[in-house]
């Protein structure tokens, strides 16, 4: 080894040296050694397809995950003749560290994109079965166990346990049997906005089973995957419009105004408003927006559904309020 215009540079000798302790260190599983002889190599430049995958298989047995992703990325750009054989390292690198849906997503775009050889498209849609596999049952531990958390929560009336318990369960995959949700949604003792959590939910998995839910004392029989948001719906936009008058002379209204809105149509998902309600609400959510701000309004109306519907809309603030808008 000698140094030249600041550089070090190896001798054959000792690069051939670093090799046979590289691929020996490995046969006799000592990783930690093999690493350190590759990484010279590498870093000199002088790092082979061989010694750059023994150096790959070292790092993952050493746990080095982001080092080996980082490195097997840049060969697969690199080295044509040998991507595939980098692309199955790599997905090693997933399949070690659980990542089963990115090597899932990778593959579904592998296999859209690209012409892959039959012995290479074989060994990758093994891969992918079994990824597919472990993920359903990891899928299903964690469902489990968030399912037993909502249970253990609904006896103990513990509201902020139930929440955290539905926003986990809305990252994962709907189970096959719906039942115990379904009884939730027709439960009367079950908070309103756990009802709202569990219908997007099931929404957003594009449920086709039809499911009833009770809320406010409305029954409603619904199909989630052809409910609309709340934000898209075209009553909900009726209301806005009328608003937008507010808007342009107070904005700092409009944005209390728009809040209390949102969060009403939060909690009471999916009973929208009806167009007969749409006035009442318009003057409602007016009167609150005055009242919150302190301001006086001309138009106070003592109409008996405009203050049922006042209440209506301060009810729904409180819940979402404890449970939403912490």
């Amino acid at each position: 080894m000698e140094k030249q215009n600041g550089d070090i540079v190896l001798f054959p000798k000792w690069k051939s040296t670093l090799e046979n302790t590289g691929f020996e260190a490995i046969k006799e599983k000592r990783f930690k050694d093999s690493a350190e002889s590759f990484e010279l190599l590498l870093e000199h430049g002088v790092a082979g397809h061989e010694v750059i995958t023994g150096l790959l298989m070292s790092w993952i047995e050493l746990g080095k995950y982001s080092e080996a992703e980082e490195l097997c990325q840049e060969q697969m750009k690199k080295e044509e003749e040998y991507y595939y054989q980098y692309l199955h390292i790599y997905i090693t690198i997933l399949f070690q560290s659980n990542r089963y849906q990115e090597l899932i997503d990778l593959l579904d775009e592998v296999f859209e994109t690209e012409d892959i050889p039959h012995q290479n498209r074989t060994q990758l849609w093994q891969m992918y079965e079994v990824a597919k596999k472990l993920l359903q049952d990891v899928h299903k531990k964690e469902s489990d166990r968030l399912v037993d958390e909502l249970k253990k929560s609904f006896e103990k009336g513990d509201l902020q346990k139930q929440w955290v318990a539905v926003n986990q369960l809305r990252k994962q995959p709907l189970p096959e049997n719906l039942e115990y949700f379904k009884e939730c949604l027709e439960d009367e003792d079950v908070h309103p906005i756990i009802k709202t959590g569990l219908i997007l939910w099931l929404r957003e998995e594009g449920c086709t089973e039809s499911v009833t839910i009770i809320k406010f004392g409305h029954k409603l029989e619904v199909t989630p995957s052809q409910l609309n948001s709340f934000q898209s719906d075209y009553i909900i936009q009726q209301i806005k419009m009328r608003l937008g008058a507010v808007e342009q002379n107070n904005p700092t209204m409009f944005q209390v105004i728009h809040d209390l809105l949102d969060h009403y149509c939060y909690v009471r998902y999916p009973l929208f408003p009806s167009e007969e309600e749409v006035n009442y609400i318009v003057k409602a959510l007016k009167q609150l927006g005055h009242e919150y701000l302190q301001l006086p309004y001309e138009e106070q109306d003592s109409h008996p559904e405009v203050n049922k519907y006042k209440e209506e809309i301060q009810l729904c603030e409180q819940h979402y309020m404890i449970l939403v808008g912490q």
